[in-house]
């Protein structure tokens, strides 16, 4: 699982840079300043609540993630239209 409580964390104390989370977690500057852009946007701040975990993070940030995963998709309100009489 991707450390998104981790990252979110490391970001909430002082004195760290972008450079030193992703070498801490061993991902990659621009994934760590997207995660950090999207829980800003979204505004999710430290210090978290335990119930915070990393999937109920991810599930937070990407809702569109889930829908993908479990097979389903948005429907295409435009496309029924075009294909219905009118």
């Amino acid at each position: 699982m991707f450390p998104y409580r981790l990252i979110l964390e490391l970001q909430g104390e002082e004195e760290r840079s972008l450079r030193s989370i992703a070498a801490m977690t061993h991902h990659s500057r621009q994934k760590v300043t997207e995660v950090i852009r999207l829980a800003e946007k979204r505004g999710l701040k430290c210090p978290l609540d335990e119930e915070m975990t990393d999937p109920w993070i991810e599930d937070f940030l990407y809702p569109e993630k889930k829908l993908e995963a479990s097979g389903r998709h948005v429907i295409d309100f435009d496309y029924y239209r075009k294909m219905m009489p009118t």
